[in-house]
């Protein structure tokens, strides 16, 4: 069984040819496709089979993806271009024949009103109507996302977003990734759409738990959208980031990350750790 995992090099994709690997999957049969041999150096040394694509170059993802039994389709990171990314994947993988595509989408991507969702929702229905076998995992928020946050709350003393009330459901990158791997690996996820995510915190707990693991008085602000985004603005970012950013804050206040779901800890086969916990390990 050969199996490719797309983006291998960033975040999501390297963790995922780590867990292919600690699966007992020969390095030989992991193909990583990379945009960049640099960075995909130490892959090779690893034994994996690295070949070089982009999602914006059909050929070159025909040629990847050559042999290949199963894909992990890891979702790009430009958004606007997305989609047509994406749908090269398909594409390629439907002409060499690929047996079986797992794609990281987005919490409830066909319903949310997260600025994220529509290319996501775009992918799964090519994805759906590819005639590939398939199934879609639908990550919630890596805790990743917050760590810049937290640690300027922890010298700062505040956390601030323009979240109001709301919830996410959180989980580690690592933890996502091992439960793709396990789809990816597994024979019982064809034509499903898994929601995956953990326990739900808010806005509060982050401020609590941040406080335990950094040792500092943290307490959360809720600010307006406006506040917000001035205050991205203060901090370096540029306008239109500023904004995109303020856009996902608004969204979580309306309840696009709010889920509750076993299908992450069905998948792990235990617990997603804990929002302390988790905190601790990023530290």
């Amino acid at each position: 069984m050969k199996y490719a995992i797309t983006g291998s090099t960033g975040g999501f994709g390297s963790a995922a040819v780590d867990h292919l690997i600690g699966k007992g999957i020969d390095p030989s049969d992991i193909t990583a496709l990379a945009r960049s041999a640099e960075k995909a150096a130490g892959l090779k040394t690893r034994g994996v089979d690295v070949r070089i694509a982009d999602y914006g170059d059909r050929v070159s993802l025909l040629e990847a993806l050559e042999g290949v039994d199963r894909v992990l389709l890891v979702s790009g990171s430009e958004v606007g271009k997305r989609f047509e990314q994406h749908s090269n994947v398909i594409e390629a993988a439907k002409s060499t024949g690929v047996k079986f595509l797992v794609y990281t989408s987005l919490t409830r991507a066909d319903i949310s009103e997260n600025p994220l969702a529509p290319e996501h929702k775009q992918t799964e229905e090519a994805l759906k109507e590819s005639g590939i076998n398939y199934a879609i995992v639908r990550n919630n928020w890596y805790l990743e996302n917050y760590l810049a946050d937290v640690q300027y709350a922890a010298r700062t003393g505040v956390l601030a977003t323009a979240t109001a009330d709301g919830r996410v459901a959180s989980a580690l990158r690592s933890e996502y990734a091992e439960a793709a791997v396990n789809v990816l690996t597994g024979e019982d996820h064809r034509g499903k759409t898994l929601e995956l995510s953990g326990k739900p915190w808010t806005f509060n707990d982050l401020a609590a738990s941040a406080a335990s693991v950094y040792g500092n008085q943290i307490n959360y602000t809720p600010v307006s959208g406006d506040e917000r985004k001035a205050g991205l603005l203060d901090a370096g970012m540029d306008e239109g980031s500023a904004g995109f950013y303020t856009l996902l804050d608004e969204s979580i206040a309306r309840g696009s990350l709010d889920i509750e779901s076993t299908d992450l800890k069905e998948l792990l086969g235990r617990e997603p750790a804990e929002l302390t916990e988790a905190l601790k390990a990023l530290k």
